[in-house]
């Protein structure tokens, strides 16, 4: 049963559809949002079956959206404040305040780019935490700066700095807090039709358990098939070097490939595989190559209907020796959702999701099994 409290929040927000005008107007250049979102997770602690503890959560949050044009200029703002509360395990209950703003600059049309900083507070899965049973909350800051100069036709000159920082309350499974600051510089051919292609040198410095620099080689592009498809990937070269601890230096090749396909007027799928590496050192593991395939349909059921379904499949390889004994672990990952959706009133929205995740490693005792059920709504004023 769900909190009496939250219940009543619930219904409260079911009755503003029917009483409310529609506010928020698609030209609006401010827009405040509420949601309210209650999940149940029969696996709380994603642990084997014989250790399985159901939860409750309720997340309420209230949000603005900003968004003001002047001449050349646009300055965006969007920001929240949202408050998650666990039925049994209120030591998990945390506030967090988000937030991310951008100046979209141009001095010329031909001279443009983006100012932004992003911050963004969550809690880490508790399979991730060295300490599943205490809450643990990451921390995740980031700004950016980049150009865009136009040097005519379909060619552009790219360039860009970033500065980020990520903080974790505790210590988690593979790479834990992470600062780092990079540097950019690339070439893009892009054409009206929406296909391009360009690179991107990269190079960066950083510190997780010890001091790092990485440097990478990206060439990335998108082919436009038809108005209807599109087809997006990329190739990344990669090297990560530790001054400190060379054991834990690794190099290697990342990237993949999206689909995105309009099958009709209703019907749409985005399918993609992708493979990322991962420094993760340890005493066992230099870093983690992850292999993934996605599939997302979707069909709008009517003009104020949908269902979508997502599916995931994932393969976790450590890889690396940094002590001469590989410890060779492997985990399996698979997510399927589905959600349905509708929007009773322009300025109102409300949802139901069914998701099931699962783990199986040949790590003894790390299996895993998670049903979620979750209903959400969303007001837009």
């Amino acid at each position: 049963m769900l909190y009496p409290q939250f219940r009543a929040s619930f219904c409260a927000l079911l009755c503003l559809i029917g009483v409310l005008p529609a506010w928020a107007q698609p030209q609006d250049n401010v827009k405040l949002r509420s949601n309210l979102t209650m999940s149940t997770d029969d696996n709380f602690f994603r642990g084997p079956a014989s250790t399985e503890v159901a939860e409750r959560k309720t997340t309420q949050s209230m949000g603005i959206n900003v968004s003001l044009p002047y001449s050349l200029q646009r300055f965006e703002l969007d920001a929240s404040l949202a408050t998650s509360q666990h039925q049994t395990y209120s030591n998990f209950d945390f506030t967090a305040q988000n937030y991310s703003a951008a100046w979209r600059w141009s001095l010329t049309p031909q001279l443009h780019g983006n100012l932004t900083s992003t911050r963004a507070e969550t809690l880490n899965a508790a399979s991730d935490s060295l300490a599943p049973t205490l809450r643990n909350k990451n921390t995740s800051n980031v700004t950016a700066f980049d150009t865009v100069y136009e040097l005519g036709g379909p060619w552009q000159l790219t360039a860009g700095t970033s500065s980020s920082n990520s903080l974790n309350e505790r210590a988690v499974v593979g790479q834990g807090d992470n600062r780092s600051t990079a540097f950019n510089a690339g070439v893009r051919y892009a054409l009206s039709s929406g296909s391009s292609i360009a690179y991107t040198l990269q190079r960066g410095n950083g510190s997780n358990t010890n001091d790092y620099s990485n440097v990478n080689h990206t060439v990335s592009g998108v082919w436009a098939l038809s108005g209807n498809t599109s087809v997006s990937g990329r190739i990344v070269a990669l090297e990560q070097r530790f001054a400190a601890t060379p054991q834990f230096d690794f190099s290697g090749t990342a990237g993949g490939v999206n689909l995105t396909w309009r099958t009709s007027g209703k019907t749409s799928i985005a399918a993609g595989w992708s493979r990322e590496l991962t420094s993760a050192p340890s005493v066992q593991t230099v870093y983690t190559q992850t292999d993934s395939f996605t599939a997302a349909p979707s069909w709008q059921l009517s003009a104020k209907t949908a269902l979508s379904l997502q599916y995931r499949h994932a393969v976790v390889d450590d890889q690396g020796t940094p002590t001469g004994t590989p410890r060779l672990r492997q985990d399996r990952l698979q997510d399927t959702s589905i959600t349905y959706s509708w929007e009773p009133r322009p300025f109102a929205s409300l949802s139901a999701t069914l998701t099931e995740a699962r783990r199986t490693s040949n790590t003894a005792n790390i299996d895993y099994i998670s049903k979620l059920a979750s209903v959400a709504a969303q007001f837009i004023f």
